[in-house]
């Protein structure tokens, strides 16, 4: 595939290094060049391909589309050259967290820059030793798109302690932003092809090499074959919609009602990187499988009974649906373990990259072992606690 072809589809490939190297050290100069503000504070945060910091910033603003501060701070995104190069996307998110700012959902707000939009392609003169480093021929454009969101306080559900009621609460929540995103129209968003979008799942057998375990690989070609001949054909039936495409740990805000902070509560969701038009059974599934990763309090396979039934709750889940629910979260364990595990190789000082990776090998081929039927009822029987 040549380059001209790689920025058309979208699809990452083998030997590609789209990460912009930027440090906390350039984020100053950045922010008061594109939003006339003073940075005080700097604290780089976990992110997958794209660079994210948390900033405080003075209280004065030389930046006339910019009223008020954002009391919490704000999170300086710049994003990897592949979603650089496609500024259609980029509104798309915008429009998305605005759409559902505007609908009450706690989400980050885009702030305008000195030039008035949401958003500006900067070249930040990164320097390519790295990629010198790792024998990578192509060298990617030093123009990335930099945003500005507001942060939502609270913490993310990795940092608390994993409760039954918070994967009801975040299967609850994730319907009622499925249902809201009925309303909201792209276009240009359903033309998106991501290699993390479950669709794209065959294209694993790309990167499928990265994973040097002889088990863990004939796992993934194990999932990879069910998916061809269990999901693929029946894809075209699936209702499909603007969904999150990322519904994470990583990415779902809780807050504590009181200072002792013993209960939390879904409250916000953030990262519209992974937005896209696509299936919702895919959005359950992926939401499934991260909550299966470092769960503690039970049995990991359970996870998803407690998820679903906060998510039926908003919407239901047809038949079709349900008959390939367990391979849809197995095809994202897949995506996770495979593409981390070649990510690693390329960027090596990136330890959000094996984050899954710490339990997900155990947790997938525990999951993967145990027969469909098996994982269902069970699921359907912690649904129908809910119930009583």
């Amino acid at each position: 595939m040549t380059t001209e072809e790689t920025q058309t589809s979208g699809l990452l490939q083998p030997g590609q290094i789209i990460r912009p190297m930027v440090k906390s050290d350039d984020v100053p100069a950045i922010v008061s060049k594109l939003y006339g503000l003073t940075v005080i504070n700097v604290k780089e945060l976990n992110s997958y391909d794209d660079k994210n910091f948390f900033i405080q910033v003075a209280s004065d603003i030389q930046n006339p589309h910019i009223a008020d501060l954002s009391p919490h701070g704000y999170v300086l995104k710049i994003l990897n050259s592949m979603d650089t190069k496609n500024e259609k996307l980029v509104n798309a998110q915008n429009e998305m967290m605005l759409f559902l700012q505007s609908r009450g959902f706690n989400v980050p707000r885009p702030e305008k820059n000195i030039h008035g939009t949401h958003m500006f392609a900067e070249n930040l003169n990164i320097s390519f030793d790295t990629f010198v480093e790792n024998n990578v021929t192509e060298e990617p454009s030093g123009t990335y798109m930099v945003r500005l969101l507001t942060f939502l306080p609270g913490k993310i559900l990795h940092q608390v302690p994993y409760t039954p009621k918070l994967f009801y609460e975040s299967g609850s929540f994730l319907g009622r932003m499925d249902n809201e995103l009925k309303e909201f129209q792209n276009e240009d968003l359903k033309k998106r092809k991501l290699i993390w979008m479950l669709d794209n799942t065959p294209e694993l057998s790309k990167f499928v090499y990265a994973v040097r375990n002889e088990e863990h690989h004939k796992i993934i070609l194990d999932i990879l074959q069910a998916w061809n001949s269990e999901v693929k054909p029946i894809i075209p039936k699936l209702k499909r919609g603007f969904i999150h495409g990322d519904f994470n740990e990583q990415n779902i805000i809780v807050t504590s009602d009181t200072d002792e902070e013993k209960e939390y509560h879904v409250s916000g969701i953030i990262d519209f990187g992974d937005i896209q038009y696509s299936c919702y059974v895919f959005e359950v599934a992926i939401a499934i499988m991260y909550m299966m990763v470092e769960v503690k309090m039970m049995k990991s396979n359970d996870v998803g009974g407690h998820v679903l039934a906060g998510y039926l709750k908003e919407r239901d889940i047809e038949d079709c649906e349900w008959d390939i629910l367990k391979e849809c979260v197995a095809a994202r364990f897949a995506q996770s373990l495979v593409l981390g595990a070649y990510s690693i190789e390329q960027d090596p000082e990136n330890k959000y990259l094996i984050v899954t990776a710490g339990r997900g090998w155990r947790v997938l081929t525990e999951f993967w072992n145990t027969p469909k039927e098996d994982i269902i009822k069970n699921w359907k029987e912690i649904i129908h606690t809910y119930k009583r």
